[in-house]
């Protein structure tokens, strides 16, 4: 009658060890490309929160001006300049003779912004200037923090 011959055969299914090297590294290369990519977009972000918060002193700092006729009467707590104030990405912000100090915290951690007015004599208008001081390893963070405070 019939004969029957079985015949089994393996058949293996998986990955290979070189297609999961593969596979790890260009995910490697993917992760390489994007963090920092990742990480500026956060810095840049927590760069707003700061601006922000800053935005108010600022303006205090140009009615004190205004009122007191001189910059050197305008400091933290006096004269409607609010004490230091603290948010999730500003450590503190002090006010000294109308300069704006603000010192970063978590992912802002080693940044210092110095904001300077000067006040026009011909027009009286007050016009600031910015000094972005990061330590030097941190130049992503120096970057961001030119491109957010734009005066």
């Amino acid at each position: 009658m019939f004969k029957h011959s079985l015949h089994l055969t393996a058949h293996q299914s998986g990955f290979t060890l070189i297609e999961l090297m593969i596979a790890i590294a260009v995910i490697a290369i993917l992760t390489a490309i994007g963090l920092p990519t990742y990480q500026g977009y956060v810095q840049k972000a927590a760069m707003t929160d700061m601006l922000q918060t800053m935005s108010h002193y600022k303006s205090a700092v140009e009615i004190c001006a205004f009122e007191q006729g001189k910059l050197s009467a305008c400091h933290s707590g006096s004269n409607g300049i609010a004490d230091t104030k603290t948010t999730n990405y500003v450590a503190s912000i002090k006010v000294a003779s109308g300069l704006i100090t603000i010192i970063g915290r978590n992912t802002l951690s080693g940044l210092t912004v110095v904001l300077t007015p000067t006040i026009n004599t011909t027009n009286g208008d007050i016009s600031w200037s910015k000094n972005c001081q990061t330590n030097p390893l941190n130049n992503g963070l120096t970057q961001a923090c030119n491109d957010v405070f734009r005066f």
